[in-house]
């Protein structure tokens, strides 16, 4: 079966990569430096924020190590209880962080957000940070499989349908022209992989991009004020399945994590500028109201 992967997605992995590796050596230095605070003399140039960050990346890498050390074990875990499909979340706290340390007083009067390149790659390798727990939890559940596809289910064939489902895109392409212009001039069709001992971990990273695609409509959706679901601006062909109410949660959960992410550009962008003209206009009113005759 022939691998799709839209070039939005390609744009949210670079970006993640890029991301990670300016920020982890950057938020790693400041943990250190806090944590010597901690036993010594307290350093006041540490910036909490990458302290926030640096915390927050290795909860990440010690969720995964833990994933591949006891996968048995996990997988026992996420059959017994869905609400572990939480932990989702806590991937997408680096990027976040970046977001909410540019939007912060600390560092507010140095650039605005969208000037902000980290906070730029933070935004786009939002997608990219979910996609990849979503996979290893498709691994770590056994569901995926080869198998044939069912006619009124295409996704079925790639991903786990007690999760995901095919999208409207699938099921009523006339409905989406901007998305079937997507899929045909924006994405990328890889062959199938060739049959070998590696071609489980092939298949492994060919879904981390599918798994990108579906975030990154759930980010644009939220970005957007749902602007993009409703012109059909979609890139994904896989949705989440709403009766799986632990993995609709953490969809919203992390659709309330991109609220953050909006509230701070639209403050930065639109209220701030505002409530700085204010300050300026008022003491030129007060002198100006000074100067007045009683």
């Amino acid at each position: 079966m022939d691998t799709q992967i839209s070039y939005f997605s390609l744009a949210s992995l670079a970006a993640l990569v890029v991301f990670l590796a300016v920020m982890i050596p950057m938020a790693l230095w400041h943990l250190a430096r806090a944590m010597g605070g901690v036993f010594g003399r307290k350093d006041k140039s540490v910036d909490p924020w990458l302290v926030a960050i640096g915390l927050s990346t290795l909860l990440c890498a010690a969720l995964v190590a833990a994933v591949a050390i006891y996968s048995d074990r996990t997988q026992r875990l996420l059959n017994a209880s869905a609400a572990l499909t939480f932990a989702f979340l806590f991937f997408a706290l680096p990027a976040v962080f970046q977001v909410l340390r540019a939007w912060s007083s600390q560092h507010g009067h140095k650039a605005q957000v969208l000037s902000h390149p980290l906070v730029l790659l933070a935004i786009l390798s939002l997608p990219a940070s979910m996609a990849i727990p979503t996979a290893a939890l498709m691994r770590a559940t056994q569901a995926v499989q080869p198998m044939a596809a069912p006619a009124d289910n295409p996704a079925a064939a790639v991903v786990d349908e007690r999760f995901f489902t095919d999208s409207e895109i699938v099921n009523d392409p006339v409905d989406y022209p901007v998305a079937q212009f997507l899929q045909r001039y924006a994405t990328l069709t890889l062959p199938p992989p060739a049959p070998g001992a590696r071609g489980h971990r092939r298949s492994f990273l060919r879904e981390i991009p599918m798994f990108t695609a579906f975030w990154f409509d759930q980010t644009t959706n939220m970005l957007t004020f749902d602007a993009t679901d409703t012109f059909g601006v979609l890139v994904s062909r896989i949705a989440h399945v709403r009766a799986n109410w632990a993995f609709s949660i953490a969809v919203f959960g992390y659709k309330l994590l991109c609220a953050l992410v909006l509230v701070a550009v639209t403050f930065d962008v639109l209220l701030r500028p505002i409530g700085e003209r204010i300050r300026r206009r008022r003491p030129a009113e007060r002198r100006g109201g000074a100067e007045l005759p009683p």
